[in-house]
């Protein structure tokens, strides 16, 4: 391995703390439509499951924002349960909780430290008018770029994303730490593109 010149990091989980966000829209989600007995974990681990298999099921040309994969897979495992409702109001439960997300307390500093040695880019599986997002955006760490799976047109664990970072900074793959909360998106993904890799 070369000596690292360069920081790729995963967002949310790994910079952004989403909280509970998810498991508390799935309460929500079931409790509105009528299912409160359905054991809420067994429903957000499958909805979890499903969506993973749709955007990773996608053939290199086809994309689909994130969102819109939110919509599907929420349908698809309201059928599974038998769950009555409109999943795109399911989805929009979810999202909106994300206008209250903020970052890990030390990530500031920290960033602050790394960058006045390692130019920083961020590589997230996100929308770009996400509400997260748009939050990171406004705290104008010291970073070169945000590559989001939208203005990429893909999604890690795919190669292309981890590229579009790679090709920002200017360096090769062996040349670049990433640091991501997911095994298969942050680990595979680096591990596949060439990256040293580890879990925040």
């Amino acid at each position: 391995m070369r000596k690292i010149k360069g920081l790729s990091f995963d967002m949310y989980r790994t910079l952004i703390d989403t909280k509970d966000f998810h498991e508390q829209a799935v309460c929500e989600i079931l409790k509105q439509n009528g299912a409160e007995s359905i054991e809420p974990s067994l429903f957000h681990r499958r909805w979890d499951d499903i969506y993973d298999d749709i955007y990773l099921s996608l053939k290199p040309n086809e994309f689909k924002l994130l969102y819109d994969i939110s919509i599907e897979s929420l349908k698809l495992v309201m059928q599974e349960f038998e769950v009555k409702g409109d999943p795109k109001a399911g989805v929009d439960i979810w999202t909106k909780k994300y206008e209250n997300a903020d970052l890990f307390p030390d990530v500031i500093e920290v960033f602050n430290i790394l960058a006045k040695k390692y130019p920083i880019v961020i590589t997230s599986n996100v929308d770009n008018n996400d509400p997260g997002y748009s939050m990171f955006i406004k705290k104008n760490l010291p970073i070169k770029a945000v590559i989001t799976s939208e203005t990429s047109r893909s999604y890690k664990p795919d190669e292309k994303i981890f590229r579009d970072a790679l090709s920002i900074l200017g360096l090769q793959p062996d040349e670049v730490l990433h640091i991501g909360d997911s095994q298969r998106a942050d680990i595979l993904g680096g591990k596949k593109s060439g990256h040293d890799y580890c879990l925040g």
